[in-house]
Formats: structure tokens, C-alpha cells, sequence
């Protein structure tokens, strides 16, 4: 039997735009030195419309193993995911960016939890940074959006619905197939959702959160399982402040885009004060969290103001979407 004819148990998905080959090099290294065996997973990499395109033969002597090169046309992070989804043929995916390197025992242990802890719809781990250079006083505060997170070695557990420390960040996030299925369906068919996810230049985000609130529509939990890590490179252009108060702006402006495809009302800020809000906000931070982050959330309501005076988009919210669909999907 050919080894396309066996059902992996894992499907790990690299979504990818134009990467640097260096670090693109050091993530496909780290897949082929996993612990777990390589005729238990599957590696699939989606190249979004690369400059030049992606070469499978290139890639599979990068990493030493098959892989699945697929492409998806349309732009953006979470229409690459989809594509992932559509394409893993494992119950259990693991996405991982093209600038990700895991720890050996990453995709072994994520087995073991998924077979221990079969209520998890999402979880992932400990993501460590590792930077091309020193990271000054006010870069700092904003390491946690960049997708640097270590919160400790406590396991959190939790509803999808809500935000917290047990919700996991898109490095390494792990996903049950039945949460992918309706990532898809509800991607493919609402127009808002495309409003979530990289884009280009675009620094949006919330579509893990999405994920979250897809595994608790299911009736699943999500979680933070310390004994997965990995290390995220983050490039010299990445912590430029320039960058990072783009990146905080996408931030204001991803958040009232999923509040909204929840069906949640968000208030419009009007013009005429928004100055004034934004700067009390900062004076009210500072006194309860300091000069820096009080500074990076002057970007983040920058970003949320001018998103809710955005008019919000027609169409059904995902739970709406959901009721109508429930009955195909399979729940806990």
C-alpha cells in the first residue's frame, strides 16, 4: 500500500507568501527532524501566490521528505488556510508559519494530548521569539502581538467563546478537522470573514480567534498545553515601530470585524471626541500599565475607531450561519 493511500494521523500546513529562504530553510528542517515518525504525517505547503512560485522539488530536498505543494490564488492568510484544510487528509491539523521552527518532540506530544484530551476542538503552545535584533524598552511591549507568547507552564483550559489566556495563537495551533469544515464553509460563503487574516500589507488578524469560536459552536474546548513549543524568528523589519503600530492598528481594526461576524453590535466612534477619547485612554492605561503599553493601545483604538465607523457588511453572522448548517455538521 502507497503511502498516498494511508490516512496520516497528523496533517502539518505551512501557509506561505514569498518567504525568506534562510528561515523557510530552518522551518522545513525542524518538521524533518520530529521525533514522531514520518509515515504518520503529512507536510502541505501552500504557497499564496510566492514571487517567484514555490518549487516542490526545491522544498522536498530542503526537508528531506514528500511534500504536498498546493496553491491558493486567492490572497490572504485565511484563505490559505482554508486551502489547507481542504487538502489535509488527517483528523488532527497543525499549522505552522514559514518563519516557525519546532521543538523535536512538537508533533509527537501534539498526538499524545489530542488522544488524551479528545474534548479539545483548538490548542497550542508556548511560542518563543527569537530576534535578528536587540529588541529595545518600547519594541517590547508589543512582543506578545507579534506572536511571542510564554505565559508559564500552568495548562489553561476554556470556552472557545471567550478571550483568554486559554485561547491559542496561530503558531502551531492545532485543529480538529470538524472545526476546519466549517472554517471552510463559512469562509467560502460569508463575505465578512475575508475581512480577518493577512493580507499582503495588510496586518490583520483574528482568524485563530475565529477558529476558537467555531470549536465552542461545536461543542469542543480550547486550551494552552505548555508542553508545546516552538521558535518564531522575528525579522529586523518586524520591530521597527512603524511596523508595529500598523500592526496594533490591524489589531483595533480585526477586532471589531469578529465582533461583528459574531453578531455583536459595535458602537461607531464618532469623529468629533475621537481625539480626545483616544487620549484619556492612554492616560488611563498609563496609570494602570505604564508608558508602553499605553502607547501601543493608542494604535490599537486608532485602528478600532476607524473600523467601526466602517459600515459592517450584510450577510448572516457565523452563529447564524451556523443554526441554518448545524445539522450537517457533527457536534460534541
Amino acid at each position: 500500500m502507497s503511502d498516498e493511500t494511508i490516512k496520516p494521523e497528523l496533517s502539518v500546513i505551512m501557509c506561505t507568501y514569498s518567504p525568506r529562504p534562510d528561515l523557510l530553510f530552518r522551518s522545513l528542517r525542524a518538521v524533518a527532524a520530529q521525533t514522531l515518525d514520518s509515515s504518520r504525517y503529512e507536510l502541505i505547503v501552500v504557497d499564496n501566490n510566492s514571487n517567484p512560485p514555490l518549487d516542490k522539488a526545491r522544498l522536498e530536498r530542503l526537508c528531506g521528505r514528500a511534500v504536498n505543494l498546493v496553491v491558493e490564488m486567492r490572497q490572504g492568510l485565511t484563505f490559505g488556510r482554508v486551502c489547507g484544510f481542504e487538502t489535509a487528509r488527517a483528523d488532527r491539523i497543525c499549522f505552522i508559519d514559514d518563519d516557525n521552527e519546532l521543538n523535536p518532540g512538537y508533533l509527537e506530544t501534539v498526538l499524545a494530548i489530542a488522544a488524551e484530551e479528545p474534548e479539545l476542538g483548538v490548542f497550542g503552545g508556548i511560542c518563543h521569539g527569537v530576534f535578528e535584533k536587540r529588541v529595545g524598552w518600547l519594541q517590547s511591549a508589543f512582543l506578545p502581538h507579534l506572536g511571542v507568547r510564554d505565559i508559564g507552564m500552568m495548562e489553561r483550559t476554556g470556552e472557545g467563546d471567550k478571550w483568554g489566556e486559554h485561547e491559542p495563537i496561530g503558531a502551531g495551533i492545532v485543529v480538529r478537522k470538524e472545526c476546519g469544515q466549517v472554517y471552510c464553509d463559512f469562509v467560502n460563503n460569508a463575505e465578512a470573514a475575508a475581512g480577518l487574516g493577512r493580507s499582503g500589507k495588510h496586518l490583520l488578524s483574528g482568524e485563530d480567534s475565529l477558529l476558537s469560536r467555531i470549536s465552542y459552536l461545536l461543542g469542543f474546548k480550547v486550551a494552552y498545553r505548555p508542553d508545546l513549543q516552538l521558535r518564531h524568528h522575528i525579522t529586523s523589519p518586524r520591530l521597527k515601530l512603524k511596523y508595529l503600530k500598523r500592526l496594533m492598528d490591524g489589531h483595533g481594526r480585526s477586532y471589531v470585524n469578529l465582533e461583528r461576524i459574531m453578531g455583536r453590535e459595535v458602537m461607531p466612534v464618532p469623529m468629533k471626541g475621537a481625539r480626545r477619547t483616544l487620549f484619556e485612554n492612554f492616560r488611563f492605561k498609563r496609570k494602570q500599565s505604564g508608558f508602553r503599553h499605553a502607547y501601543l493601545d493608542i494604535f490599537w483604538g486608532q485602528g478600532f475607531q476607524d473600523q467601526s465607523r466602517t459600515p459592517a457588511g450584510g450577510g448572516d453572522s457565523l452563529i447564524e450561519f451556523f443554526e441554518k448548517r448545524k445539522h450537517t455538521y457533527p457536534t460534541d
